[in-house]
């Protein structure tokens, strides 16, 4: 049958998340071939691609090992590109179902907050934490983990079914979580290679007794309604105020400009291009701590915009075990 599609409300940021076709369009998403020189953007943020990581015995393993050890010890994130497990179709998929999520009548949502649920919203009457005091963070999340901690806050889950897959909330998710998982459970490995530590030393430390730490959050930055909203958006100025993540690290994808990161040799804040087809690795708190802080967690903010946004998270964090060790 026909696509169902919706389109971004940023017209150079063209998403379509819709399912027989996946397309996104963007000006700044400009991937690199591998023929003749990368753009200035591109040598600006570090992109790996990930077939010469993952493929065994590809000749350009090591090099893209030594861009990855240079990317954390420099910029302290990489864009990763070519992810088997996550293609650009799945991904516009992911945002369809976001959307339908995200787009559920605030009376459901209200059915589905936290303690009861894993959805935090204004619109729903509750705040998701800001990270700097004055700061208001006007993103809505849906969150899931496989982590039994995660049952505190809640496993009440909308019945809302993926026009793509046919999944409901807990089966999508925990689809996307998997998928996720092949490049989260390889990078673990790449650290502890380029570290030249042995394989195991970060993996064994994300599974505890009670499951796998991580957490997926599906985040949704509306659109202002009128003038007057976009000019306390500009005034208030952040969508998520400046913070570094506290997990290990994180896998993010974004479908309109938003983020920024902030350089390690100061400076001002850098904006942090949409690459539709591929996921930001950045480096978190425990990662540092890891590593007798080598490597450094990222500082990273999200600016009001007047346009929509929209981001696939991933945070992968250790077992607490680990943590006290």
């Amino acid at each position: 049958g026909a696509a169902r599609c919706r389109r971004s409300v940023r017209p150079e940021i063209e998403v379509l998340a819709c399912c027989s076709l996946a397309r996104s369009v963007s000006s700044s998403a400009v991937l690199h071939s591998g023929h003749g020189a990368p753009a200035p953007e591109m040598s600006l943020h570090p992109h790996v691609d990930m077939r010469s990581v993952l493929l065994a015995g590809h000749p350009g393993r090591q090099a893209a090992l030594a861009q990855i050890r240079t990317a954390l010890t420099t910029r302290g994130y990489f864009y990763a590109s070519n992810v088997e497990s996550l293609p650009l179709d799945y991904i516009n998929s992911v945002y369809r179902y976001s959307q339908l999520l995200h787009g559920l009548p605030v009376s459901t949502k209200r059915s589905f907050t936290r303690p009861r649920g894993s959805y935090t919203g204004t619109d729903a009457g509750v705040d998701e934490p800001a990270y700097e005091a004055g700061s208001v963070a006007t993103v809505r999340a849906w969150d899931y983990s496989r982590t039994s901690g995660f049952s505190s806050y809640g496993t009440a889950f909308p019945e809302v079914v993926s026009e793509c897959t046919g999944l409901g909330f807990a089966a999508f998710l925990d689809d996307l979580y998997a998928r996720q998982d092949l490049l989260a459970r390889a990078l673990m490995l790449v650290f502890a290679e380029i570290f030249e530590l042995p394989p195991d030393t970060f993996e064994s430390r994300f599974d505890g007794e009670g499951g796998d730490m991580g957490t997926i959050r599906l985040l949704h930055y509306p659109a202002a309604a009128d003038a007057e909203e976009r000019d306390q958006r500009a005034a208030a100025n952040y969508g998520i105020s400046p913070h570094t993540d506290f997990e290990a690290f994180t896998l993010m994808h974004q479908s309109a400009p938003g983020l920024q990161f902030l350089p390690r040799s100061g400076g001002p804040w850098i904006d942090a291009p949409v690459r539709p087809q591929e996921f930001v690795v950045i480096v978190g708190d425990v990662l540092e701590r890891f590593t007798n802080g080598f490597l450094r967690a990222t500082p990273h903010r999200v600016l009001q915009t007047a346009w929509e946004r929209n981001s696939i998270i991933r945070f992968n964090a250790a077992a607490h075990p680990a943590l006290r060790s």
